[in-house]
């Protein structure tokens, strides 16, 4: 659709208020966090699939609901970002399948999936699943993740390859083959990058951007392979997706971590990245 200039110019001063707002809100909620923290929880034999919880309490049923009708067994980890702890509680008693929650004090964003993922490390477990609460999904879909699940690799169905240094310049990646980028809804991952501490030193400004920091972290430090997929997830769209308030951070976080070494572009058909190379993280990263 044609924009004019007006629109044009509406829409970036929108987007930098939205910015200064997820700013603000980002220095506020991680104010004296202590991001080495651990959180030690019970973990059992079954496979991790490990989401957080904030505005879509109402889901939350529904989504313990499909994680019970899997083809695997699971057991759910939530991190609750939410007040309202006598509902996730409510939620999680009524389930089919073991949970456990984590209550955080504050908001932390979906980085709390991170916290947890260590814990189910920690206990033994090779791979974790990430899903987001507005997702739906088939029987199907988390045994799908592991079936076709690589070590030393993050898949998902949400991946893209980049074709530049801007978040939009990107193309969806083809089913088993390489990503640049894969969102952390519907993801399966090597538990072992959660047990590098560096890991939780995320620059603080782009904390609640945790998806590009995974992916930069594991292609460039921990030497993963990054692919799509061929599990099936969908979109419950709610109008409370974060790149409403995200979007410019995420594409301010690319270009950052671009000129921190990170090669995501695919160049003459070669993998992007420093994967293999043992590279370690600049030393300016983490220190935001």
């Amino acid at each position: 659709m044609f924009m004019n200039k007006k629109d044009r110019l509406r829409q970036g001063f929108d987007y930098r208020i939205a910015t200064a707002a997820a700013r603000i809100r980002t220095e506020r909620n991680l104010a004296g966090w202590k991001r080495d923290q651990r959180t030690p929880l019970p973990v059992g034999t079954q496979l991790p699939v490990i989401f957080c919880t904030w505005h879509r309490l109402g889901r939350l049923p529904r989504t313990l609901d499909l994680l019970a009708g899997q083809d695997v067994d699971v057991q759910a980890f939530i991190w609750n970002n939410s007040p309202d702890r006598a509902a996730v509680d409510a939620a999680a008693g009524h389930a089919r399948i073991p949970v456990t929650v984590h209550h955080s004090p504050r908001n932390i964003g979906g980085f709390g999936r991170f916290y947890l993922a260590r814990e189910a490390a920690a206990a033994g477990h090779a791979v974790v699943v990430f899903i987001d609460d507005d997702q739906d999904f088939g029987p199907v879909a988390i045994g799908d993740l592991v079936r076709h699940h690589r070590s030393r690799s993050l898949s998902g169905w949400w991946a893209f390859e980049f074709r530049g240094a801007g978040y939009g310049d990107r193309v969806p990646a083809l089913t088993g083959e390489r990503a640049s980028y894969i969102g952390t809804g519907g993801m399966v991952a090597d538990a072992a990058v959660f047990r590098d501490s560096r890991l939780f030193l995320c620059p603080r400004r782009f904390w609640f951007v945790e998806d590009l920091w995974l992916c930069y972290f594991a292609e460039r430090l921990a030497g993963f392979e990054l692919y799509k997929s061929p599990a099936q997830f969908e979109l419950a769209e709610d109008g409370r997706d974060q790149y409403l308030s995200l979007g410019r951070t995420k594409w301010n976080f690319l270009r950052y971590l671009i000129r921190r070494g990170w090669e995501p572009v695919r160049r003459d058909g070669a993998p992007g990245g420093l994967a293999g190379t043992g590279a370690g993280l600049p030393g300016e990263v983490g220190l935001g």
